[in-house]
This record gives C-alpha cells, sequence and structure tokens, in this order.
C-alpha cells in the first residue's frame, strides 16, 4: 500500500463494497479498483449481528479489490449506518474579554474557543461516542450566521454554533473488531449518510439546503446540509431489504423477489402498466404463476411509501420545511434505482427529488458510477480532507477503539 493510495469501506446490510482510489499528478482521486461480497444475516439494520460472517465479507471484498493493485490494502476507511448515528445542534455563548472590562472587546482565539467548548457542553446518552464535532458557523453580537471565527472583530458576545455526531460504542466496537479480524487497520470512520452526500451532491446544493437520502438494503440515510456544511443527520431502519420481503409474500423466492424489485415492478403508480404480466416460479420451484405489473408494483410502492413518510416526518421533527431546502432531494443508493422512485420520494417529501450518483470522480471503472457506490466512493475525499470537520471519526478515536479490543482480545486467550 502506498501514501497515496486511499481505500474506502462500505459495510451494508446485504453487501459490503471496497473501493480504492489513487492521487494522480495533480492531486487528484482517481477511481482505480472495486471490490464487493454479498452478505446475508451478518448484519441488521446497519449493526454488526455475526462478527464473523462480516468480517470474512470484508475480507472478500478486500481482496476483490486487490485483484488489480500491485500492493495489498492495510488501512481502511469505513462507513457507519445505523439508528445509533445521530446528530444534535449544540449553540455556545460568551462573553468577549474580561468581565471586568466595559463595552465591547477585541474577540480573540481564547474567546471562540470558550465559545465552541460551551456549545459543546452536551451531555452525551449513556455508552455514546461522540464521532465528530461539525462547526457550523459563528455570531457576534447581532452578526449572525458568520462562517469563519469573527477574530479581531469587537463584539460584547460572541456564539458558536456546533453540530455534534454520536454513535453507540459497541456498535463502533464491533465494526472496528471485523475490521481487525480480517488483518486490516481502521483508519477513519465516517457515518454512511455524509460519505453518500459528498459522493453526489454539489457545493452549490451543500450551500442553498439540501437532503442527501442513501436508501441501502437495511437502512435509509439521511443527511441535510446548509450553509456548505451537515445541518443534520438520521438513520431510519428501514430500506430496500422490507420491499424484498413483501414481494416474498407471494410465496416466491428470495432471489426472485429482489429481481422483480430490481428489474420490473414500479415505486410510483404513474409507472404502472396494467397489461403487464410475467411468470416467476413458485416458491420451492413447485411449478410457475403469473404476476400482474399492477399487484406487484403496488406491494412495492406501499412500503416504498412508509420509507419516504418516515423521511419526511424526520425532515419534519428536526424543523425542516420543503422551503428551507431549495435544492430539495437527492436520492441515492441501491433502492433509488427502482422505476418511479424519484417521483414517489417527490409526492410525499414535498420536495424536488433528483437522483444523484457518484459521477464527481476520475474512475478507471464505470462500475463504480452506479447509486449502490456512493458510499464507499465518498468515503475517499473526506478521507483524503483529513480528520474533523468531515464526520470523521479519527485515527486517535479508532485508535482507542482498538486498543481496547486488543486488550479483550487477550484476556480471552
Amino acid at each position: 500500500m502506498t501514501d497515496s493510495m486511499l481505500a474506502g469501506l462500505d459495510i451494508g446490510t446485504s453487501k459490503v463494497t471496497c473501493v480504492v482510489a489513487e492521487l494522480d499528478d495533480d492531486g487528484e482521486l482517481v477511481i482505480s479498483s472495486v471490490g464487493e461480497a454479498a452478505m446475508r444475516d451478518g448484519a441488521r439494520h446497519g449493526l454488526v449481528v455475526n462478527l464473523q460472517q462480516v468480517s470474512e465479507t470484508v475480507e472478500r471484498a478486500i481482496e476483490q479489490a486487490e485483484l488489480v493493485l500491485p500492493w495489498s490494502i492495510d488501512s481502511v476507511y469505513i462507513s457507519i449506518s445505523g439508528e445509533h448515528v445521530r446528530g444534535f445542534a449544540g449553540r455556545g455563548s460568551v462573553s468577549v474579554g474580561s468581565r471586568n472590562e466595559g463595552g465591547p472587546s477585541v474577540v480573540s482565539d481564547e474567546d471562540v474557543q470558550r465559545a465552541e467548548e460551551a456549545a459543546r457542553a452536551v451531555s452525551l446518552p449513556p455508552g455514546c461516542i461522540v464521532l465528530d464535532t461539525v462547526r457550523r458557523d459563528y455570531a457576534a453580537d447581532s452578526f449572525e450566521r458568520l462562517r469563519q471565527p469573527p477574530l479581531g472583530l469587537k463584539a460584547e458576545q460572541i456564539s458558536a454554533r456546533i453540530y455534534t455526531v454520536i454513535a453507540d460504542r459497541v456498535a463502533v466496537d464491533n465494526l472496528v473488531s471485523c475490521v481487525e479480524e480480517a488483518g486490516r487497520e481502521v483508519a477513519g470512520m465516517i457515518p454512511a449518510a455524509v460519505a453518500s452526500g459528498r459522493a453526489v451532491l454539489t457545493d452549490d446544493e451543500m450551500e442553498v439546503g439540501v437532503a442527501a437520502v442513501d436508501m441501502g438494503a437495511g437502512t435509509t440515510d439521511l443527511a441535510v446540509f446548509r450553509d456548505g456544511s451537515l445541518a443534520h443527520l438520521a438513520v431510519i431502519p428501514m430500506g430496500g431489504d422490507l420491499i424484498t420481503g413483501d414481494l416474498q409474500a407471494l410465496r416466491i423466492s428470495r432471489e426472485n423477489a429482489e429481481e422483480i424489485k430490481r428489474e420490473w415492478a414500479a415505486a410510483a403508480s404513474s409507472k404502472v402498466d396494467p397489461n403487464k404480466t410475467m411468470k416467476v416460479s413458485r416458491l420451492g420451484g413447485r411449478g410457475t404463476f403469473t404476476v400482474t405489473h399492477s399487484v406487484v408494483s403496488q406491494i412495492v410502492i406501499d412500503r416504498y411509501v412508509e420509507i419516504m413518510e418516515a423521511v419526511a416526518d424526520e425532515l419534519a421533527r428536526a424543523g425542516f420545511r420543503p422551503e428551507d431546502l431549495p435544492a430539495g432531494m437527492v436520492l441515492t443508493g441501491g433502492c433509488s434505482r427502482m422505476l418511479g422512485a424519484r417521483e414517489t420520494a417527490g409526492d410525499v417529501t414535498g420536495l424536488g427529488v433528483e437522483l444523484g450518483r457518484p459521477d464527481s470522480f476520475r474512475i478507471a471503472t464505470d462500475l463504480v458510477a452506479s447509486p449502490e457506490y456512493s458510499t464507499a466512493s465518498g468515503l475517499l475525499p473526506l478521507a483524503m480532507s483529513g480528520d474533523g470537520e468531515n464526520g470523521i471519526c479519527g485515527k486517535r478515536i479508532v485508535g482507542e477503539i482498538v486498543e481496547k479490543l486488543r486488550d479483550l482480545f487477550g484476556k480471552v486467550r
């Protein structure tokens, strides 16, 4: 592995994806390799439930990515998802200068640090750790939404707004353990929603206000960006696997249900063809029967609407109205490819919806340009930008977790 190479590992519910990129002579990322391996029942709604299976799947995905590389991958940046990954906003205000001074004073580094510390001074839920703190903006007296600290200005009071991203410590430990058991090091950890957003959104969209929604197999990850930074993060424990399970109620195999969902059914009423039918095999291979496009699509639509309603409810709880997000929603992930997905998402949420794919990179394989690879691809530019301010759990925190695990493994052995 060279210093100019980065590897991103998306540990999802149904598969693990590894994307590798190198820096060219101009310092730009070029995606050069991808590997993936299917997984069944190793993770559920973003949480590891079978460490050995996930670890083996991680190893297979990395080995596949290594096939076209002249060196091995020894460290990776990984995504983290699950309902436990969430964030909350904090605001801290302090008086500028000494309390003995009267009137406005010049804002110093110490004043800014005190305001930021006050914004971070919140009680964490039991068993949680901080993945990252994102500096949103500042205020100096009546001047709000300042992008940079108001150093050198005179003010009586300044404020800082911080968005803190947290996760369950045990879930983080388990993810790190899976990668360690596969013989690799975790260089950093990034919320899947943040990574997907980085892959599919433009700077202009993040500036004016946009929601990135990554609909995967086990979870639907939501990240809202405003004023160029992360404003809200949530993970909804519902995804495409629920649609697949609903289709299996027709007494068909999981494989047939997946194929129908991805290639045939519609997720919007306007896309339904009432004259369209197909023959499918009965569960257990006991003959075939005919299904109509109308019946199959209605099953898909009902569940898809439920998931989008959960997204709309989350946005409303966080205080975001459609007018607060002029850039609307960018939908990505494997389930975004369903016929009519964009139309139904827009109808339910009241937002303008576009489909997003990771097309802001130079790539050596067109495979990575698919929505399924948004999270894995988005890990790479965030990793290149360094720890902090990007939703990255850096090497310090990961190192502490790894040492804890090694101590535990040593006691077990």
